[in-house]
């Protein structure tokens, strides 16, 4: 009987701690700022190299209390890496719930900044 009780609160400990995480995918450059690109060289421009931003939102008995939105999640990424565009982004789609839980967006990548950065060519207009 007590190795029962055990297993039951292992069990239980453990499908609280799981999660799930499933890749929804990868984009080449994205951003939710006004971005000036042309003549800046993404590749010379200052990086800041594997930031992650999160948008997540808690769960209680199947009703959530908000939804995690993939532009916070941008967003956080780019406050964090001092930047206006992601590179190499990965974007995943998390969560994990038993009774309580929680959801929302991951995004993975290199955070540039283009803003004050010298264009490589001048524009004539």
């Amino acid at each position: 009987m007590k190795k029962l009780i055990v297993a039951a609160i292992v069990s239980f400990v453990l499908l609280l701690t799981s999660g799930c995480a499933t890749r929804m995918g990868d984009l080449s450059v994205v951003s939710t700022q006004l971005a000036e690109l042309d003549g800046v060289n993404l590749n010379e421009a200052p990086t800041t190299r594997h930031v992650t931003g999160q948008s997540k939102k808690f769960v209680f008995l199947f009703i959530p209390f908000g939804i995690p939105h993939l532009e916070d999640a941008v967003d956080d990424a780019l406050i964090k890496g001092n930047g206006d565009v992601l590179t190499d982004a990965s974007v995943h789609r998390t969560g994990w719930w038993f009774l309580i839980g929680q959801v929302g967006w991951k995004v993975t990548g290199d955070v540039v900044r283009t803003r004050g950065v010298a264009h490589t060519e001048e524009r004539t207009e």
